[in-house]
């Protein structure tokens, strides 16, 4: 049996990961990190990975379907209709440029994300239909597939808007229907009312991972264990039983791919002490009992996928690495060395 733990931000920049892992007590984590077998690879967006581990890919410059494949994850039928995630962000000022802030800043109510969403499917009827089955994950089901080169959500926020606005053929119209969407959430009346009161205004969306939810994905674990919806729409069209996560290790089915997403926002946005406080629960939750079922040989051999925006590394190891003593303890520091 196989335990493989993906935790994306695991790796903080490498610049400044020594001072923020400064005192942070460890010891299932480092020894896991010694004792393992590393393998370090380019870094990739978070979903572009899973896509990936699902047998779901495209070209460095092609869209992945996540649209589609993260309304399936919703309990939503993406039908053969092309969808994009089109996602409420806040844009903000910082020193004279814009700034992409996530959807969680927004807190939005699901009678507010629904209000929104009437009125750009009132004015902007041309670009498809939206829908939000849940406030912070909107979704447009577009006329027909877009020609357009988009980021991830994730992968933009808390960074400048403009270079990563949409590309490719059609990214003329895409930034118009960012344009048009700005002007009218910013002037509706539910946001007037947010900005008065000093909570942030939906003021813009961000669209994302164009494309029609592929015929099959590929089996990468006996189970899936995970919180997020796109998780959960893969494993459906794979065909794989999926949970929410559990709070600790002991509650995981042992043979699984399990995502630990705590430290994601906090490493997006370059928040120290979330961040911090993540890993030191990870390590309570889910470092030390893993260990503990390795010695045990609960579980015949561990995995654990840690990605950043500098580098992808995953350590292997079974029970027979643990008894291997001149393998000392390794810190994060040390994955970038």
């Amino acid at each position: 049996m196989l335990l493989h733990l993906v935790v994306p931000g695991l790796l903080w920049p490498k610049d400044s990961i020594a001072d923020v892992t400064r005192g942070l007590e460890l010891p299932a984590l480092h020894a896991l990190l010694g004792r393992g077998r590393r393998e370090r690879r380019p870094a990739q967006p978070f979903e572009r990975w899973l896509c990936k581990a699902f047998g779901v890919q495209a070209g460095e410059l092609q869209e992945l379907p996540v649209g589609a494949l993260r309304l399936l994850g919703e309990g939503r039928d993406p039908g053969k209709d092309a969808w994009l995630c089109a996602d409420p962000v806040h844009l903000r000022f910082s020193r004279n440029t814009l700034v992409v802030g996530g959807a969680g800043e927004l807190d939005l109510a699901q009678h507010e994300a629904e209000q929104l969403v009437a009125a750009l499917n009132a004015h902007l009827a041309e670009f498809g239909e939206f829908i939000a089955p849940h406030p912070r994950r909107w979704y447009l089901r577009a006329k027909r597939a877009p020609r357009i080169a988009t980021h991830p959500l994730p992968a933009v926020t808390g960074r400048t808007l403009e270079p990563f606005l949409p590309q490719g053929d059609e990214a003329r119209d895409w930034r118009r229907l960012i344009n048009e969407a700005q002007v009218l959430l910013h002037n509706h009346p539910l946001n007037v009312a947010r900005e008065a009161t000093g909570r942030p205004m939906a003021n813009s969306l961000w669209p994302w991972g164009a494309g029609i939810l592929p015929d099959a994905a590929r089996t990468p674990a006996p189970h899936v264990h995970a919180d997020q919806p796109l998780a959960l729409g893969l494993a459906r069209l794979a065909g794989v039983p999926a949970a929410p996560l559990p709070p600790k290790a002991q509650d995981a089915v042992l043979h699984s791919l399990t995502l630990l997403e705590t430290l994601s926002e906090a490493a997006q946005s370059l928040d120290a002490a979330a961040w911090r406080t993540g890993l030191a629960e990870l390590e309570t939750r889910w470092f030390a009992p893993s260990l503990a079922a390795l010695k045990a040989r609960r579980v015949h051999g561990l995995r654990l996928t840690a990605l950043g925006d500098d580098a992808t590394v995953d350590i292997t190891l079974d029970a027979g690495d643990l008894w291997q003593f001149w393998r000392r303890p390794k810190t994060l520091v040390d994955l970038f060395k």
